[in-house]
């Protein structure tokens, strides 16, 4: 089981990465959906919503292509509640503000391991 991130915040990214090292979570870090290739299943998709261009409903559903049920949460800059909304909407399963996903990070990967 692996977690897939896409983000192309290199800060917070390499945080995220050394909280899943320290958990012994693979986690895999890319900037768009094109540059993944699947090498395990995939329990987890993190989605940056502050990626460049970003259709969320187009992204939302080639993760649900690829990824099939696992869990996806989204996360964006508090202040975009339309971006936020289009997120839910779009049928990720979780939706955060930024803040909020920062502060929740460890907890969010700690199921990862407990849900294997």
């Amino acid at each position: 089981m692996s977690v897939l991130y896409l983000t192309k915040d290199l800060f917070l990214s390499s945080r995220v990465c050394s909280l899943a090292r320290k958990l012994g979570v693979t986690i895999d870090v890319v900037a768009s959906t094109d540059d993944y290739m699947a090498s395990e299943e995939i329990s987890l998709v993190i989605i940056d919503l502050g990626l460049p261009a970003l259709d969320v409903e187009n992204l939302i559903g080639n993760v649900r292509e690829f990824a099939g049920a696992s869990k996806i949460i989204a996360y964006g800059p508090h202040v975009d509640t339309t971006l936020l909304s289009a997120a839910e909407r779009a049928g990720c399963d979780r939706v955060l503000p930024r803040s909020q996903f920062n502060q929740q990070i460890e907890e969010i990967l700690k199921a990862v391991t407990s849900s294997v």
